[in-house]
């Protein structure tokens, strides 16, 4: 994003603080701290003036000390900016949500629309989770951010990649599900620990560990109805048929036009032959006033055998555009399929080395705990 584009966002956003401010409950405002309030203010103004200057850095470190006092959206929305600037995505995804959640009913649709726009640019580089966890009440950790009890409500934004879920609850067996998260989709997380009164106590006992590697997600934007990450080949087999149809279209013409032709060069034959009858020489038949009217007729064919032969070629043009589109829209497809075909197979392999060392180094600390269990799904 060009820099003036962002500035100008930013100070859209420093615009509508005083405005939120003056619109908090006048219970709210009765209990503000004047001293805190006029901290608040100057963390603001020195974060715009960081971002103007193109320090992100201190523009975000002002604007995430002025949101820790003051829990507004227009401070949210501007961390968010100067993270987005940074390639910060998924914190800029976190305070571009909630400030967008917490708006003022007095926010006009353009403010709206900003940090909406801003939202959809971080959520397109990181993956979201739509944790299902069983049974409530369960802590629930996402890498390293503990998330809290279950159930969660919100979906959990994540980097790209690989991504640990762990759960765990008095009572039930602990369980790690490994899940690979692509850029740009959403994918919901399903897991139910089992009670530790079921579980087959053995040498190797510890916590259930799931490889995760299926994405049951959908990509946010998937318009076509595609699976995430596939191209499809309608264009190719829509293409395929224009250049099928221009070739034979374009063979009809000709044929036709051929055959127009020979008709016409037999009357004209037959004109010259009844012109010398007359009179006339062969060649300036159409002079006789007796053959007026199958000159007119000749020069009728002449024209539709023209006419004919261009839209031959054109047909001919056609299809070949066509022809080449096609070859294109295949080649891209399938290219695309083999690279995703690659990445599934790395994911493969990536994901179940480290699940069973993980295993192997756990074993010797946990006793009694359940049986291994280590199930691998995917789309290959």
């Amino acid at each position: 994003m060009p820099r003036t584009r962002s500035f100008s966002r930013l100070f859209f956003f420093g615009a509508a603080l005083g405005v939120g401010l003056l619109s908090a409950p006048r219970g709210a405002v009765a209990q503000t701290n004047a001293s805190e309030t006029a901290h608040v203010t100057e963390l603001f103004k020195g974060g715009k003036a960081a971002f103007a200057k193109g320090d992100m850095a201190e523009a975000e470190r002002l604007f995430d000390q002025a949101l820790a006092i003051r829990k507004s959206s227009d401070i949210a929305a501007n961390l968010a900016q100067s993270e987005l600037e940074q390639q910060k995505y998924r914190s800029a995804a976190e305070h571009f949500s909630w400030a967008l959640a917490n708006l003022l009913p007095s926010a006009t649709d353009a403010q709206r629309k900003a940090v909406e726009t801003g939202l959809s640019r971080a959520r397109a580089e990181v993956a979201v989770l739509r944790l299902e966890i069983k049974p409530d009440g369960s802590d629930v950790l996402v890498g390293q951010d503990q998330l809290g009890k279950s159930p969660l409500s919100n979906g959990v934004y994540v980097d790209p990649g690989e991504v640990i879920v762990s759960v765990k609850h008095d009572g039930f067996v602990a369980l790690e599900k490994r899940v690979m998260a692509g850029k740009g989709t959403e994918q919901a997380v399903e897991i139910t620990l089992a009670p530790k009164e079921g579980v087959d106590p053995s040498p190797a006992a510890e916590p259930l560990v799931d490889s995760g590697l299926q994405r049951t997600g959908t990509p946010a934007i998937a318009p076509s109805g595609e699976r995430p990450g596939r191209k499809s080949l309608v264009p190719a087999f829509v293409a395929t048929g224009v250049a099928v149809a221009g070739g034979v279209v374009g063979l009809v013409f000709t044929l036709s036009a051929n055959s127009k032709a020979d008709d016409a060069d037999q009357l004209r034959d037959e004109l010259g032959a009844r012109a010398v009858t007359d009179g006339f020489n062969a060649m300036d038949g159409c002079n006789d006033p007796k053959l007026a009217s199958d000159c007119t007729d000749l020069k009728h064919r002449r024209q539709s055998v023209d006419s004919s032969r261009n839209l031959a070629v054109g047909a001919f043009v056609v299809g070949g555009v066509a022809a080449l589109a096609a070859g294109y829209f295949y080649w891209d497809a399938l290219s695309h399929h083999g690279v995703q075909d690659a990445r599934r197979k790395r994911a493969l392999f990536g994901g179940l080395t480290p699940a069973l060392d993980l295993g192997r180094e756990r074993t010797r600390d946990v006793a009694a705990i359940g049986s291994v269990k280590l199930s691998v799904s995917g789309n290959f």
